[in-house]
Parts: C-alpha cells; structure tokens; sequence
C-alpha cells in the first residue's frame, strides 16, 4: 500500500502538469495578437496589382423562367451586358423535381438545361456573372 500512494501521487502530478501547461499555452495563445494580412491580387510577375479595376465587382444577371413541361428537357438562358462574356454562371429550378442537367457558356450568354420528373409545370431560369475580357 505504501508504494501505491507514491505512484498515484506521480500519476496525478504528471497529469497536473499536462493540464496546467496546456492552460498556459492556450492563455499565451488567446492573448497573442497576430497581424491580419489582406489578400491582395497578383499579376504575372509576382506583384501586387495597383489596378483598382481587378478588383472591382463582377456583374451577376439573372435570365427569364422557363417553363417546363413534365417530362421535357428545356433550356434557359441569359446574355451577358454588351461587351462583357461570362466567366461562370448557373441555374434554380422552382422545385425539387425538375433537374438541371447541363450548365455552360456559350459566347456572351449563360445556358442551363432542365428535366422535369414532375407531373405538373416547373421552370428553370439562368444567371451568368459576366467581366469585360
């Protein structure tokens, strides 16, 4: 019994020890104040770019609904404003049974396609967001 004490003794100052380092390096942690960087944009050559136009917002258009039909496959789409093609873009359909099955640019527009499996009307419409190239 003798030599239990001493051990469980050990035992429970090496976990005291964990447990209070831990505590510390969470505090130093919590109390440390690190710099936030802001992103930047990078143009070839590795330099920060001073064109404010990069970073200017992009324009997201959003296209008619469509009707679809049950069981038809309909497209949708939209054009980008003049002078500007899109860089990516999508699709929302009017319920959870009407499918998206293609999604592309083409041009200066936005085209979607969409599978009604529903027994009544749905409708599908496109968005593009478009940049002057």
């Amino acid at each position: 019994m003798a030599r239990t004490i001493p051990l469980a003794l050990t035992a429970l100052g090496a976990v005291g020890i964990l447990v209070g380092g831990a505590a510390i390096a969470t505090a130093d942690d919590r109390g440390a104040a690190r710099p936030k960087e802001k992103p930047t944009v990078v143009v070839p050559g590795n330099q920060a770019a001073a064109d404010a136009s990069l970073l200017s917002a992009h324009t997201q258009v959003t296209g008619d609904s469509v009707v679809v039909h049950p069981g038809q496959n309909v497209s949708a789409a939209v054009l980008c404003p003049s002078g500007q093609v899109p860089t990516g873009g999508g699709g929302t359909t009017s319920a959870f049974r009407i499918f998206l099955t293609d999604s592309y640019p083409s041009g200066s527009a936005w085209i979607v396609r969409g599978t009604n499996t529903n027994n009544v009307d749905e409708s599908i419409r496109a968005y593009a967001v478009c940049t002057t190239p």
